[in-house]
């Protein structure tokens, strides 16, 4: 039995012959473009995790920061309110003397 010219036989290999080309050639791009992507992306994945965990300790610092400014700046405040009440306690005894 023939069709196109080639006996069921020739198209059998030529099937085989195509499909082992075509292993092959996946198997080359599996190995020189997805090999090399997967380990870049593992790569990344990496550096990005180890940058948020650098970003959360930058944070907790700030933060730890920023609550000792604000006990501070608190401070500040309560020493001006008694400083204010000290002077207008001075220019009240100055005024009834």
């Amino acid at each position: 039995m023939r069709f196109l010219g080639l006996s069921v036989e020739d198209w059998a290999s030529l099937l085989g012959i195509i499909g082992t080309v075509c292993g092959g050639v996946f198997y080359l791009f599996r190995i020189i473009v997805i090999k090399p992507m997967n380990e870049q992306n593992r790569d990344l994945s990496n550096a990005v995790k180890s940058l948020t965990h650098e970003v959360h300790v930058n944070r907790e610092n700030e933060d730890r920061e920023h609550r000792a400014i604000d006990d501070k700046l608190h401070e500040h405040d309560i020493k001006i309110a008694r400083h204010d009440e000290e002077l207008k306690t001075l220019f009240k005894v100055d005024k009834d003397s």
